[in-house]
């Protein structure tokens, strides 16, 4: 199994803790705090918001995504240590020389 790279490791890390924050540890609720917010309905979002991050902190689901948040991060961090020329581009590896 190859390690991806630290970029799309930290996007992916990024993406699970957004996507926790806009829409809770239930995706029952269509568009999240995104919509509410494009929506100009700033109140209810800034509520979802504060519960969902008080659930990201507190509850087995949020702690869930933070751990594997951190392991993705970790895990990219250490492959941009070990391998610093190796840069992703397209679906090609390209090394500086």
């Amino acid at each position: 199994m190859a390690i991806p790279h630290p970029s799309i490791t930290g996007l992916a890390s990024g993406l699970a803790v957004a996507q926790y924050l806009n829409t809770g540890p239930s995706s029952g609720k269509a568009g999240g705090v995104i919509k509410d917010t494009l929506e100009g309905k700033l109140e209810p979002a800034f509520t979802s918001l504060s519960k969902n991050a008080i659930s990201l902190a507190t509850s087995a689901p949020g702690k869930a995504v933070l751990s594997s948040a951190i392991v993705l991060a970790t895990a990219g961090g250490i492959a941009r240590k070990w391998f610093p020329s190796v840069k992703l581009g397209g679906s090609k590896f390209y090394f500086k020389i």
